[in-house]
This record gives structure tokens, sequence and C-alpha cells, in this order.
């Protein structure tokens, strides 16, 4: 999977968890994602959906909250586990 196709796929996952961002607004990169609208509940079904759709299991050790933080976190935080996966 390119570094592209792993960035759309992770936003589109992330977009619905996303209810302060408008529907077509790009999500920025280093804004909060709690501002957003990623709270607490919303991020573990996040967690969820990537694994599913990704088809990988995430390591406790890359759950924080900065790594949910911003887009750009979970995206450099992940992209290592997306890829191996394939």
């Amino acid at each position: 999977m390119t570094t592209d196709a792993i960035s759309k796929k992770l936003a589109d996952v992330l977009r619905p968890r996303l209810r302060f961002l408008a529907p077509d607004a790009p999500i920025p990169p280093d804004a909060s994602l709690g501002s957003l609208g990623l709270d607490s509940m919303a991020t573990i079904n996040l967690l969820l959906d990537l694994e599913q759709a990704f088809g990988v299991s995430i390591p406790d050790e890359l759950l924080s909250a900065e790594t949910f933080e911003t887009f750009q976190n979970m995206e450099s935080t992940f992209r290592p586990l997306f890829e191996q996966a394939g």
C-alpha cells in the first residue's frame, strides 16, 4: 500500500469520528483531534475500526494520548504497522 493510500484510508476511517469538522473539509494534519470531536469513546471505536480496515492488531505500546492528539501523530505512529500489513 502506498503512502498516499495509507493516508487516505486513515483519513476515511477517522473522518466519521470528527463531529466538529465539516464533511467536505480536509483534516488539518496538526489540528487537535479532540477539538475536532474525537473523544475517549470515539477513540476506542476508531481503534477497532483501524484494526479492521488495515487488518492489523495495534500493540498497546503504540496507544497513548499523544498518538491520538493529531492526524499527523496518528499517521507517523501507525504508518510502519500499516505498511507491514500491506
